[in-house]
């Protein structure tokens, strides 16, 4: 089967609000073995929406829409879904009980136009939604099936995972899953990580192989396709022990691991705890520590971007290392000192293991920064951990 995605709502063209639904979607499709074609965003427009799913619907077999679901006059998905189907909307009684219990238990009193979400096109399978008052449809004609969602997302959420997602691979006959694994790398740009690998990139079919970078990291994302999970991960796991081989100690995690929670695992093993002194990081080594619930965390200071400027960084790092470690009384010390002369940054580790420095280079002092530092600094301390 082929599927699109139909993302409906002029707040998403005028970018009021971020469009994760469709990420969320088209992650789910994918992982369930369905081929995405396309995604349209298409604004609160009735002729523009009508448009929009007859074009999809001729190049696919199920369009998934989100939005315009609600009671209010801009809301036209049903509407348009009626027209393109050739079915016209019908009341359901039990649809507007059912939002009527949802209004009394929040306290709140239902207006008439709430009547509106009631409305289905002819002979449409009704999706509950326990968690808002839209309920959603599907609407199966000649030209192929449309799925309408609300906008909402932990109301969109459920109602894929728990009600279309069966009915989609039941309907379908759908067998085959797509399963990937995501492998972390940090400190070591795309262009480095692809001419690392590339030829990999063009000789695997099954599993496939995407680089995709962000500011703390490069995704190495290996999916195959396969009858199960299981016999996806029999193809994944080649792949994945050649990536490693071509990125020795690099690979930092797996998934929905990150540096910090990695870090922290590797001082757990060690019962070990951290100090930290920042300048050019402002904080953030911290502040990554504290989200993601670090135990090893002892505490950590801000210093001015200038206070090095007049001293040896690496000094100057392994005295704010050690002065960390003494007023926090913990076992380890990270210290990360802005070297305004050089414009650089001296990232310092003190631990029961020994003492290591680096350098990298400081081009601004901007958030993106910031967080470049952070994760690099956390980075040299996992591969020292490591070896």
């Amino acid at each position: 089967m082929q599927a699109e995605i139909l993302m409906i709502g002029t707040e998403l063209l005028l970018g009021q609000i971020e469009d994760t639904n469709a990420t969320y979607m088209a992650r789910v499709l994918a992982d369930n073995g369905i081929n995405l074609y396309q995604k349209t965003t298409i604004g609160d427009n009735t002729e523009r929406v009508v448009d929009a799913l007859n074009a999809a619907l001729s190049r696919s077999d199920v369009v998934l829409c989100s939005g315009g679901l609600g009671p209010t006059e801009d809301d036209l998905t049903r509407d348009c879904v009626a027209e393109v189907m050739g079915k016209p909307l019908e009341y359901h009684p039990e649809i507007y009980a059912h939002i009527e219990t949802m209004f009394a238990r929040s306290g709140y009193t239902i207006t008439e136009n709430n009547k509106k979400q009631a409305f289905a096109p002819e002979g449409a399978l009704i999706v509950d939604n326990p968690n808002g008052t839209a309920p959603g449809l599907i609407v199966e004609g000649e030209k192929g099936i449309i799925v309408c969602m609300p906008g909402v997302p932990h109301e969109l959420y459920a109602m894929l995972d728990d009600s279309v997602l069966p009915f989609l691979r039941e309907r379908f006959d759908l067998g085959a899953v797509i399963h990937y694994r995501v492998l972390k790398v940090c400190g070591y740009g795309e262009s480095r990580v692809d001419a690392a690998m590339g030829d990999l990139m063009s000789s695997s079919e099954n599993p496939k192989i995407g680089v995709l970078a962000n500011p703390a990291h490069v995704r190495i994302r290996i999916s195959a396709l396969a009858d199960t999970v299981a016999e996806a991960n029999a193809l994944i796991d080649p792949v994945d022990a050649a990536v490693r081989e071509r990125l020795p100690g690099l690979v930092m995690g797996t998934d929905d691991d990150t540096i910090e929670s990695v870090v922290e695992a590797l001082f757990a093993e060690r019962g070990w705890t951290l100090a930290v002194a920042e300048s050019s990081s402002g904080g953030m080594i911290c502040q990554r520590l504290l989200a993601a619930g670090a135990v090893c965390l002892a505490g950590g200071r801000v210093y001015r971007l200038d206070a090095a400027a007049t001293v040896d960084a690496k000094e100057a790092g392994l005295d704010w290392a050690r002065r960390s470690m003494s007023e926090l009384s913990a076992s380890c010390g990270l210290a990360v000192v802005s070297d305004l002369r050089n414009r650089s940054t001296v990232i310092v580790f003190v631990c029961p293991d020994g003492e290591a420095d680096w350098e990298i280079a400081q081009t601004r002092r901007d958030e993106r920064m910031q967080l470049r530092t952070s994760v690099t600094a956390l980075e040299h301390v996992r591969r020292f951990l490591v070896n």
